[in-house]
């Protein structure tokens, strides 16, 4: 039985670049013959108030547990046939780990997510930030055996730093035995409910698309719901909040009649997988995201999805959707099935597989 070991920052189940990526992937590798062990840098202490302002002391004191546990692992490294780093070893600083990691390591697949070779954008924490390293990825890329992408354009990035063609872009992946369709239900609703989920590291890309919810609220009344792992308050709309939790994150997805994907259009951008819009695609209703990034790969606009290309946009197409009923089913409805056709998840495990085994 071949070993692999993830070694990921954050822990199972509860961020959505792990979980709705390469964790649904275990019980087929098992399947396949593969022992699968993740080492993840943040515990359950550190995610927990991540997300929250303050805790200074505790987060420097988990951020240095996290540390000496990835420094005792460099004496396991060599008892695994495949190293999967996602994303970096250590957040911060030079690529010194990174580069023990490579060195001890039998094989590295490098799994590289967003466009982190650019200044990263939209994080919560502007200090972590600013320590994190773009010649962390560029180690990883330069010295890894194979690289998976979130996005086609990074392919193209990846494989001219490394200068060998050894990246490859592998789409989200979403179960769709669980990402199931809405129920057609809204002639029991008084509104229509425009939806947004995310974590804190994202919350920064709602400011894009406020104030012109804000005024759509002035023309038409709306719920705007929220999901995730953070409190949000706005006077000038009808606004809930919901703390994800993977239980019930189907039956939150469900109350959204529209989905939104607010985006601002940089290189950090360039790299983003498009997950948001695909959750929305997968329960089968219509996506509305700015036309940037990797969304312009898959989604055809008015067919399956909502392109939008300046901020009055918003207002209008979302303003369409509401009012006409039957175009928001047809066009939720085009979205599930390109889903199930291009996305399903023993579609996206092939890709898996032959990285792993290539």
């Amino acid at each position: 039985m071949k070993k692999i070991l993830f070694v990921c920052p954050y822990p199972i189940n509860v961020a959505a670049g792990q979980r709705l990526k390469f964790e649904p992937h275990f019980k087929d590798l098992e399947e396949h013959g593969y022992e699968i062990t993740v080492h993840s840098f943040m515990n359950e202490n550190l995610w927990k108030i991540a997300s929250n302002r303050g805790h200074t002391l505790k987060k420097i004191f988990w951020t240095i547990h996290g540390l000496i546990r990835r420094l005792i692992l460099i004496f396991s490294l060599k008892k695994y046939d495949y190293t999967y780093i996602f994303m970096n070893v250590f957040p911060f600083g030079p690529p010194i780990i990174e580069s023990i990691y490579i060195k001890l390591s039998k094989k590295v697949i490098f799994d590289i997510e967003d466009n982190i070779l650019s200044q990263e954008v939209g994080s919560i924490n502007k200090i972590a930030s600013i320590l994190k390293s773009t010649n962390k990825a560029r180690y990883l890329i330069i010295n890894a055996h194979r690289i998976i992408t979130s996005s086609p354009d990074l392919v193209k990035t990846c494989n001219k730093i490394s200068k060998k063609n050894s990246a490859l872009f592998i789409p989200p992946t979403l179960e769709e035995e669980r990402f199931v369709s809405k129920p057609n239900n809204n002639s029991n609703k008084n509104r229509i409910v425009i939806g947004w989920t995310g974590t804190f590291s994202s919350r920064e890309f709602l400011n894009i698309v406020t104030p012109e919810l804000e005024k759509l609220y002035k023309k038409i009344k709306f719920k705007f719901l929220v999901i995730g792992n953070f409190e949000m308050e706005n006077p000038n709309l009808d606004i809930e909040v919901l703390q994800w939790n993977s239980k019930d994150e189907i039956k939150q997805l469900h109350n959204f009649d529209i989905g939104l994907y607010p985006l601002p259009k940089n290189d950090w951008i360039a790299g983003k997988s498009g997950l948001k819009a695909l959750q929305y695609m997968a329960i089968g209703i219509p996506a509305v995201c700015t036309a940037t990034g990797n969304v312009l790969n898959f989604i055809e606009h008015e067919k399956d999805g909502i392109l939008i290309q300046n901020a009055d946009e918003w207002v209008k197409n979302l303003e369409e959707l509401i009012n006409d009923t039957e175009k928001r089913i047809k066009i939720g409805q085009n979205a599930r099935k390109k889903f199930l056709k291009d996305f399903s998840q023993k579609t996206i495990f092939k890709k898996y597989l032959s990285v792993i085994e290539g």
